[in-house]
């Protein structure tokens, strides 16, 4: 989910072994669409890569994890990683994707915005957990990056980019290929500010609706939060730059108001406590 809204200058990306060592240590503390609405059975299958495929979808991931925490560093809060990581990971097992890395971050950002990393690196910002209001709220939002990873929808943009400039005899995504790393942090930078099509981001609403009412939360709360960011990109007249590359956060509050049904609604349980939220972000 691309949802910038603050316009504070970004550092200079820098990318290195500090990358790998930031997403390590967040790991370690954690220890079918229907006419009237969204089916929680979207096949069931666990969906299994290729070995070079895979290799090649955490080379642009750490590439993605690169660019942004070269640009802003992850909070230095253990107990606020932790929790991240245990929503995280909760509606992660409940997707399609069990081979995938999953580890989930917050940085330390004046920027509303989440950012999914191919592989299963995924970060969030503080300036965005400042708005959410409850546990429901995180996990819509960790729910939806963990459908584009799902989905492949970076990793295949970044793939397709490098098949049209490069051809096809190089299209093979290698970190120790000769100048590659630099070529490659190109295009991630340009995917990362560009985002991706409407349809894509549509198809992560919907898909991070059900993975967050099968783990038990409130299949509604993702529209809650489109909520406010309708109201915080009224304010902001940054916020026009995500709408030119987005569906508003008015029209996917509506498409999803639409989707949600009885399934996902059965599925949840009652509200996660606001309080218990705020034990971790205040």
């Amino acid at each position: 989910m691309r949802m910038t809204m603050g316009s504070k200058q970004q550092r200079p990306i820098s990318l290195g072994l500090q990358v790998c060592a930031a997403l390590g240590a967040v790991c370690a503390l954690a220890g079918s669409v229907c006419a009237q609405g969204i089916s929680l059975d979207m096949g069931g299958a666990t969906l299994k890569m290729e070995p070079e495929s895979a290799q090649e979808e955490l080379a642009v991931g750490r590439l993605v994890a690169g660019q942004i925490l070269g640009a802003a560093k992850l909070l230095p809060n253990a107990e606020l990683q932790r929790y991240v990581n245990l929503v995280g990971r909760r509606v992660a097992d409940q997707s399609e994707r069990k081979d995938a890395a999953w580890a989930f971050g917050v940085i330390d950002s004046s920027a509303i915005n989440a950012f999914a990393g191919p592989g299963g690196k995924i970060l969030i910002t503080s300036a965005l957990l400042q708005i959410l209001e409850s546990e429901d709220e995180l996990a819509a939002v960790l729910a939806h990056e963990v459908a584009h990873v799902v989905r492949k929808h970076h990793y295949r943009v970044i793939r397709k980019q490098r098949m049209l400039e490069f051809g096809a005899q190089s299209v093979a995504i290698k970190e120790d290929s000769s100048g590659m790393s630099e070529k490659l942090s190109g295009m991630v930078a340009q995917v990362l500010a560009r985002g991706l099509d409407q349809s894509a981001e549509f198809e992560a609403d919907r898909d991070g609706m059900v993975y967050a009412a099968r783990a038990g939360y409130d299949a509604s709360a993702l529209i809650r939060v489109m909520e406010k960011l309708s109201a915080v990109s009224a304010k902001d007249p940054a916020g026009e730059l995500l709408l030119s590359t987005h569906p508003s956060a008015e029209n996917r509050r509506i498409t999803m108001a639409k989707q949600v049904n009885a399934d996902l609604e059965k599925a949840a349980t009652p509200s996660r406590s606001a309080a218990r939220y705020r034990q971790f972000v205040k």
